[in-house]
């Protein structure tokens, strides 16, 4: 977290560089790698998009955001390709297990060590988990393990209209703007990279405007309890004003690809925001 994208890349350049591997074993001994961060930003990129996560449909601004922003990489010869999400409720229902694999022992402590309520969706995630023996947690590592392939696998036979390979993926961060006060559901649109082990930046790219963040005319059928929520509390003249953030993915360990597209995507966003005004 910081006040701006210069701040990350500076932060993260000066960490990999103090070489962490010496003093913390579990680190890589991996540098800063200042070619694949300044590659992204010289030559025109390939851009998974990600409208959905096949779970939570994100509501009017936030598409309308991640279109606009596409629209606006495409205009500068960056490729933009549909991503499927068709496996990522697999991915969503195997981290949960991770949450819980010990009852909720862990997280039930540690909510008590600092003496505050539990955040509802939380406590509810909390209470339905089982603790699972030795053996079936190495299973569900084995688990994990082959869903991280079927990803990669997915991701590397992913190829641009001319060709190339995906470098990084654009998608929302969350299913709606905002929420009503501990009413929060669904991080699955972000989670499911904590489960892959994919480095996400998450951006501010533009607010709701409840001129033209109207629902549609045509009522929208919810897939499931979830997305009839989300889609039922939005309100453009209520959330007028919220910020909309998006999110940019990267393959394990590529986080200065990341910080590179992130710091390409800024400054066309910002170009095109002051062409606008």
């Amino acid at each position: 977290m910081a006040r701006d994208l210069s701040s990350i890349c500076h932060m993260s350049r000066l960490i990999a560089n103090s070489q962490p591997w010496d003093v913390d074993p579990r680190c890589a001994p991996l540098p800063w790698n200042d070619t694949a961060f300044q590659e992204l930003q010289v030559r025109p990129r390939v851009m998974g998009l990600s409208l959905d996560d096949g779970v939570e449909k994100a509501p009017p601004p936030i598409a309308r955001a991640l279109l606009e922003l596409s629209a606006v990489l495409r205009a500068h010869g960056h490729e933009v390709v549909v991503w499927d999400t068709f496996d990522h409720a697999e991915c969503i229902e195997i981290m949960d297990i991770f949450y819980t694999v010990d009852g909720g022992e862990d997280i039930r402590r540690d909510v008590a060590a600092a003496g505050e309520p539990f955040i509802p969706h939380v406590e509810g995630l909390v209470n339905r988990g089982k603790a699972i023996s030795v053996y079936e947690y190495w299973q569900l590592n084995k688990r994990k393990t082959a869903v991280q392939k079927k990803y990669l696998d997915k991701w590397n036979a992913v190829r641009s209209p001319s060709g190339r390979a995906v470098d990084v993926l654009l998608s929302p961060t969350l299913p709606h703007t905002t929420v009503p006060h501990r009413k929060f559901r669904w991080v699955g649109y972000t989670k499911i990279w904590n489960l892959l082990d994919y480095p996400a930046l998450t951006f501010p790219v533009d607010r709701v405007r409840a001129e033209v963040d109207v629902l549609p005319s045509e009522p929208y059928i919810p897939r499931n309890s979830l997305d009839e929520w989300n889609w039922n509390i939005f309100d453009a003249k209520q959330a007028d004003g919220c910020p909309v953030n998006l999110q940019i993915i990267g393959k394990k360990l590529h986080e200065e690809k990341v910080l590179g597209a992130a710091t390409v995507i800024e400054r066309l966003w910002k170009s095109h925001i002051d062409e606008s005004n």
